[in-house]
């Protein structure tokens, strides 16, 4: 539901990516505020030392109120956060809660979600479910092209068109039948 511009910039944190955008490459301040989402990915260590993976390890939003230094005046707000106990990203109580402004901004341009921040937070779950059942799935029928970009495209699209019919005919987009039908067309697509 947005535009996105995506770069790459080596840092091990939010501050550090501000920080080299402004300082190193002398990116006004102004203009680093454009930012809105960093992802930050990490080495993680085995508990032996001896090896380590790469993880994604946070998702902090870039906040529009501070002036002059994010870190001195809480300019970034983490959104997931990576939990080493269960090897995964986790949403922070920001997140679940609807205290990110992305986000508001995004659902301020949909009907179903305008001021209604738990049917916006569902509708995000829903998106995660279907992405995670197609993981299985490949995974399942060892068929791994199910994750590559032709086949995630036409899930997508399926998902996009089975949301609006059920809009359109309820005015709800309701997460379980929405998921039900998707699922099965995935599953009749994979075959």
């Amino acid at each position: 539901l947005a535009h996105l511009v995506a770069a790459t910039i080596h840092g091990d944190s939010p501050y550090s990516v501000f920080d080299r955008v402004v300082n190193d490459l002398g990116v006004p301040v102004t203009s680093f505020k454009a930012t809105d989402i960093i992802a930050v990915a990490n080495p993680v260590r085995t508990a032996a030392g001896m090896s380590s993976h790469k993880r994604v390890v946070q998702f902090a939003e870039v906040r529009k109120f501070w002036t002059k230094d994010p870190l001195e005046e809480n300019g970034f707000a983490d959104l997931l956060t990576y939990d080493a106990k269960k090897d995964k990203l986790v949403p922070t109580p920001a997140l679940i809660e609807g205290e990110s402004e992305v986000l508001k901004s995004i659902a301020s341009r949909v009907q179903e979600w305008v001021g209604n921040w738990p049917a916006a937070w569902e509708n995000i779950l829903l998106r995660a479910k279907t992405k995670a059942e197609l993981v299985k799935l490949a995974e399942k029928a060892k068929k791994p092209y199910l994750l590559e970009a032709p086949f995630t495209v036409r899930a997508n699209d399926e998902f996009h068109r089975i949301s609006a019919d059920i809009y359109r005919e309820t005015k709800h987009t309701d997460p379980a039948r929405v998921f039900d039908k998707w699922l099965a067309f995935v599953k009749k697509e994979a075959r």
